[in-house]
């Protein structure tokens, strides 16, 4: 049965955490509803509040768990570097001990590396893939990135503008995720956001990201990792459904018809109008697309 009632934006978070120890740190998750899994992986700066208006839809048949990557939202912020390869061990770990079966991932950003690794490497579990603006292959060049977004990243990888964007400014909380997102934030959807990363030692996580990815030959093991990730998904049968939005950022109109002739075994939906936070434009035909899909592939 499908979920038709539309919901209003809620900026609430009315979900009871829960917390498992992997890896020697605490990661924090939400764990609504019984029957299939449903396993939410966010990017930067965000975090399982990310997906509070969705859960709902999943929840309501299925069982939906959003977890805080290591460093973020409310889990724990171990001294570790925050690679990639950092963050994808813990989310396999955590898959792992809470014995997760046949799981439907739900990527969006940097969840998309995490999940996609995971879903190349474990085919056996995954039943299904929904993907929001996420990673699906290396930057060859800076040339292939848009100027502003060029001149914002390269800053990221400098070793004085980096640190100033991020411990001073706070930039992706402050400045990122309100321009990408197309309508405005309440103060207290802000204050959720900003609330993990309140002291600048605590901000490590959000200048890692930028600095992980693999632009112009930098950061060669994340790139084998998407390409490895990329090629299978041009040959897997596991369902793979693409949530996009008008105008977008990384998924882009202009790139779906492309995208849909490299995954044969991928269906797509515009959800509406958004930027890159879609979550927090268009939740509603979110989690419609996502169980409307559901009753189609299980």
């Amino acid at each position: 049965m499908l979920f038709k009632e539309k919901i209003k934006i809620e900026s609430g978070f009315p979900y009871k955490s829960k917390y498992l120890e992997v890896l020697s740190s605490k990661l924090h998750y939400v764990d609504e509803g019984e029957g299939t899994t449903f396993l939410f992986l966010h990017g930067n700066p965000t975090s399982s509040y990310l997906w509070r208006n969705i859960i709902p839809f999943v929840s309501k048949n299925n069982r939906a768990i959003a977890v805080d990557l290591v460093g973020m939202g409310k889990s724990d912020k171990p001294r570790i570097d925050y690679k990639m390869t950092d963050h994808c061990q813990y989310i396999e770990a955590f898959i792992q001990k809470m014995n997760l079966k046949n799981i439907v991932l739900v990527l969006h950003d940097w969840g998309s590396f995490i999940g996609l690794k995971y879903a190349a490497e474990n085919e056996a579990n995954i039943k299904g893939i929904v993907l929001m603006e996420g990673i699906l292959r290396p930057w060859e060049s800076w040339d292939t990135i848009p100027p502003v977004t060029r001149r914002m990243f390269k800053k990221f990888f400098d070793k004085i503008e980096g640190p100033k964007l991020i411990y001073d400014q706070n930039f992706f909380i402050e400045k990122a995720l309100p321009y990408l997102t197309k309508r405005k934030l309440s103060q207290q959807e802000m204050t959720h956001y900003r609330k993990p990363f309140l002291e600048e030692e605590s901000r490590k996580p959000m200048l890692s990201f930028p600095r992980e990815l693999p632009i112009a030959g930098a950061n060669p093991k994340n790139a084998a990792i998407i390409n490895n990730y990329n090629k299978w998904l041009r040959t897997t049968k596991v369902p793979l459904h693409i949530l996009w939005a008008k105008p977008g950022s990384l998924f882009r109109k202009e790139y779906i018809p492309i995208m849909r002739k490299e995954f044969p075994n991928m269906t797509d939906k515009c959800v509406g109008k958004s930027k890159h936070y879609l979550q927090e434009d268009v939740p509603n035909e979110i989690g419609e697309a996502i169980v409307e899909w559901f009753e189609q592939i299980k």
